[in-house]
């Protein structure tokens, strides 16, 4: 055998020895997944993919009979805003942010009262243990059980907890997710009803300018009549 020969042998074997070692370890794995950061972050609609009328249609919700909740269906969107918090009943963060959700529901309830619906929603176990954990960290709104997850899916919803303001189309006004203190629930959820308010008031001074300008218009035309 000659040297080349050799050399070929042994890169033969290089190769072999490599396959060897692919099929004993398999195949790499992709880069793992980076773990959702603890704090607390939000977004304004305008910035959200999600920003856009829902073409679906809405969606019926079954409720619970819980403090604050009552039997029977919910329908998202409706006619007012719907701040939905999606949680898990087994999620840490989830009960930190109950206390606040609470004190941010009532604030907000007794301001804006019928313009706003507060609802809690979850896929995750029975109603009857959703209602205990209800009754056990101090619920007093709406509880939504989503079990087919229709509306967390919908709009995404992968981590808890999430806050979501679902405008009377469907489009989301507002998102967050984490544990958020109170005033910052509060000042968000405001700024979405108070920019509708807004918009309203444009269209009837809209109106208004040009039912003025059609008087006026009338008003010019009598007054070349009678000169004729």
């Amino acid at each position: 055998m000659n040297r080349r020969e050799a050399l070929a042998g042994v890169a033969s074997v290089g190769v072999l020895g490599g396959s060897a070692v692919v099929l004993w370890r398999g195949l790499p794995f992709g880069e793992e997944r980076d773990i959702p950061s603890e704090s607390a972050t939000d977004s304004a609609g305008d910035d959200s993919d999600g920003d856009t009328s829902d073409s679906s249609g809405p969606l019926e919700l079954e409720t619970l009979e819980a403090p604050g909740s009552e039997s029977g269906t919910l329908t998202v969107p409706n006619d007012g805003l719907t701040l939905a918090m999606f949680f898990s009943p087994v999620c840490s963060r989830c009960r930190s942010l109950m206390p606040n959700m609470a004190d941010a529901q009532e604030r907000l309830s007794d301001q804006y009262g019928d313009e706003l619906t507060v609802v809690s929603v979850t896929g995750q176990q029975s109603p009857d243990q959703l209602q205990e954990w209800w009754v056990d960290h101090d619920g007093d709104w709406t509880l939504a059980y989503d079990d087919g997850r229709d509306l967390t899916n919908r709009y995404d919803v992968v981590t808890h907890p999430v806050l979501i303001a679902i405008d009377d189309t469907g489009a989301i006004q507002w998102e967050a997710e984490g544990v958020l203190e109170a005033d910052r629930i509060v000042s968000s959820v405001e700024r979405v009803l108070e920019s509708d308010s807004d918009a309203d008031t444009d269209d009837v001074v809209s109106d208004a300018d040009d039912d003025a300008g059609e008087t006026e218009s009338e008003t010019d035309g009598n007054e070349t009549d009678h000169e004729h």
